[in-house]
């Protein structure tokens, strides 16, 4: 053999040798970042959504400054905001346990009345087929509620009281499997340290509500707390019960929200989220959350939507008004008289009226002129009442002919046919 060829080969073996180092480092790393992919999956914090990797559908939207927006001002909507991978929440040893905190808030078109709510849920899809709106809060309809097919469960913030599913009242919190019929609820309050109790929270004041719900897999238990935001999570939950995720949920899951309107519109939003699986979800950035829209701030503000409406009427119709006025003075000093004082002294056999002359010579129109006399012009015209033909004097006031002379003319003309 060539002693270059002997040469060659060992450089060719080595050189094989780094190619498939090289491509374990290359597989190694690509594992390596699939991983940490993975990890970012379920643990992750949003101080807001300003360019949040969400997966939205129906009238959710994320608005200018971050808003996660779920529903607008509109009747019978629903919308759904969910992190895009599914998380797995069911193992072989059972189910896992994750930390999650939100903050929401919902603002009616109208102070203080219900437009249905609000949930944060796990589902099996990041679509629910055949949702309805209403009291159904996008995840149910009248067929499928209650269904274990379903293989979801959600925490519902609940602003009417529906008899159909038992609700409490209209302002409550509720932990649903499968069902809107909830396995645990209770008015929406929390526990204060300042008096030592519960004290209610309005879902529906238009402000911020900081959320907490911990779900504890070796206990099966699931807890839900909430407060004003800036107050601190309180020391117990306001619902704590059993709910078995192993035998409701399957290997994986999509976490998020819904929410839905009635007749009564309302938006609903999110405005900041954390979540973790197998250990505490980082806290959230108070300081840094979009703000939330007054009233009716479904996108428009109430003055676009409802003032400018109404103040557009009163204008049209003050507008009309004064029009009409108009018209009705231009009108009658159009047709508006006055009596000569030679008319008192002389007095007249016939007096005709201004309006009668006005139509009969066409409103004067040089088409209808036979003349140009002493005092002014005179037109041909008929008179419409009788249909007689007359000549009309149209007496110019700056004439300088004596009063006598056109006395005269009127009464030579009383006796003449044009």
């Amino acid at each position: 053999m060539n002693p270059e060829m002997e040469m060659w080969f060992p450089r060719a073996a080595e050189a094989g040798v780094l190619v498939l180092m090289i491509s374990q480092v290359l597989v190694s790393i690509g594992l390596f970042s699939k991983m940490a992919a993975c990890g970012d999956d379920d643990d992750f914090t949003h101080n807001g959504f300003s360019g949040a990797d969400l997966t939205l559908s129906g009238a959710a939207e994320i608005l200018p400054g971050g808003l996660l927006r779920l529903t607008e001002i509109a009747k019978r909507q629903k919308g759904y905001a969910f992190h895009p991978t599914p998380l797995r929440l069911k193992k072989p040893s059972g189910a896992a346990s994750f930390t999650t905190t939100f903050v929401i808030a919902m603002v009616g078109e109208y102070p203080g009345v219900g437009a249905h709510g609000l949930t944060f849920v796990l589902s099996p899809s990041k679509g629910i087929p055949g949702a309805l709106p209403s009291q159904y809060l996008g995840l149910f309809n009248k067929t499928s509620r209650g269904d274990p097919s379903n293989h979801l469960v959600a925490v519902e913030f609940d602003t009417n009281m529906s008899a159909e599913f038992d609700d409490i009242d209209n302002n409550h919190v509720g932990i649903d499997v499968n069902d809107l019929k909830s396995v645990d609820a209770a008015t929406a309050s929390y526990l204060s340290d300042r008096t030592g109790g519960f004290e209610n929270v309005s879902l529906l004041g238009g402000e911020g509500i900081q959320v907490w719900v911990e779900h504890h897999g070796a206990e099966a238990r699931l807890d839900v707390a909430l407060s004003p935001m800036g107050v601190p999570k309180p020391r117990a939950p306001l619902l704590s019960s059993t709910v078995n995720f192993s035998g409701v949920l399957l290997d994986y899951a999509y976490v998020g929200f819904s929410a839905s309107t009635g007749y009564t519109p309302a938006c609903h939003y999110v405005l900041g989220w954390s979540f973790k699986v197998g250990g505490q979800a980082r806290e959230l950035d108070l300081r840094h959350l979009p703000s939330i829209p007054r009233a009716g701030g479904g996108g428009k503000p109430k003055l676009l939507t409802t003032g400018l409406p109404v103040i557009g009427g009163v204008v049209a119709a003050v507008l009309l008004l004064v029009s009409g006025i108009v018209f009705l003075v231009r009108r009658r000093m159009k047709y508006a008289e006055l009596i000569e004082d030679w008319e008192a002294e002389y007095g007249a056999a016939h007096r005709f009226p201004y309006k009668e002359l006005f139509l009969a010579t066409r409103g004067f129109r040089d088409t209808e002129l036979l003349g140009i006399g002493g005092f002014g012009r005179v037109y041909r015209g008929t008179l419409p009442t009788s249909g007689t033909d007359v000549a009309v004097k149209k007496v110019s006031r700056e004439s300088n002919q004596g009063l006598r002379e056109f006395i005269a003319e009127v009464v030579s003309i009383g006796r003449l046919r044009h």
